[in-house]
């Protein structure tokens, strides 16, 4: 039997809100000890146009991290699994990333799925670019 518009629309629906879950899980089994300020599911599955192919993709915004980028996704647990791919990021470098129109964190405000924090919260932690220009 074929099914109708109506149930594809609602299996799509069920099927993204599992995939949003599983990156809730993620967030939920970081280590505290990074001081994670925000994650954000990014990507196919925010947009809601996946395939049975798609991973999850999260942004990580997180205060304490190592340097190499390696280490960055070793600390998260990423490559993860049920298809959590992460990026990761320091409360500095989203800003840079920002105002420097990178396409992720363009999508982490205009499309993101936010399962920790929220965009005024991180906008409001990180550093302005004049507190770090020196004074008069």
């Amino acid at each position: 039997m074929i099914p109708t518009p109506r149930e594809v629309v609602a299996r799509r629906r069920a099927q993204r809100q599992a995939a949003i879950q599983r990156a809730r899980s993620f967030a939920g089994d970081l280590d505290p000890s990074l001081s994670v300020q925000a994650v954000v599911v990014v990507g196919s599955v925010a947009r809601g146009d996946f395939n049975a192919w798609s991973d999850i993709d999260v942004l990580v915004v997180a205060e304490r991290l190592p340097d190499h980028p390696v280490e960055r996704l070793r600390a998260v647990g990423s490559p993860a699994a049920g298809g959590i791919e992460a990026v990761v990021w320091t409360p500095h470098e989203w800003t840079v990333q920002r105002r420097g129109g990178n396409p992720l964190a363009a999508e982490a405000v205009t499309h993101g799925v936010w399962v920790v924090g929220d965009l005024e919260s991180l906008e409001d932690a990180t550093p302005k670019a004049s507190d770090h220009e020196p004074g008069p």
